[in-house]
């Protein structure tokens, strides 16, 4: 980030989330490939880029979009629903 701080690095990002804070939890190969690939969903350029990012393929999961207050976040979260399907 110092070389260019425009530049956000996710893989970098991604590394620090995924194997230093919970690689050591993580004992399994194919466990950890797999929080590696979850991951992938939630640090990207189009999280940030795309309005319209959804983590899920149902319209519940985003980013809040105009919440500039406490209460709207606090409306945002609770417009998602209390029971989701896996």
């Amino acid at each position: 980030m110092d070389e260019d701080p425009t530049k956000i690095d996710y893989d970098a990002i991604k590394y620090l989330a995924g194997e230093c804070n919970y690689g050591g939890r993580v004992t399994d190969d194919k466990d950890r490939r797999l929080m590696m690939t979850i991951l992938q969903d939630y640090y990207n350029a189009d999280m940030v880029n795309d309005e319209n990012y959804r983590f899920t393929p149902d319209d519940f999961y985003k980013l809040p979009n105009n919440c500039d207050t406490h209460e709207s976040f606090v409306n945002f979260f609770n417009q998602m629903p209390n029971i989701t399907h896996p």
